[in-house]
């Protein structure tokens, strides 16, 4: 992961924090994770960073909001 993709993810959490709205699903929070994996990379073996980032949002029990929009 590039480090312009951990910057926009950052501004996109930040820029989540800030949306409070009745119509818009509730940010809850987020969850970024590190860890070193044994991997393969151009026919190589590596030991490598694998970074995993989660964004939580509040659920929503009537199913998707697609086929809301779509009127399915």
């Amino acid at each position: 992961m590039s480090h312009l993709q951990k910057k926009q993810f950052k501004r996109e959490v930040e820029n989540l924090m800030k949306v409070q709205h009745k119509n818009i699903v509730r940010f809850l929070g987020y969850c970024y994770e590190s860890s070193h994996q044994y991997m393969e990379y151009e026919a190589k073996h590596v030991f490598a960073k694998s970074l995993k980032m989660l964004l939580c949002f509040e659920y929503m029990p009537k199913g998707s909001l697609d086929k809301h929009i779509n009127g399915m």
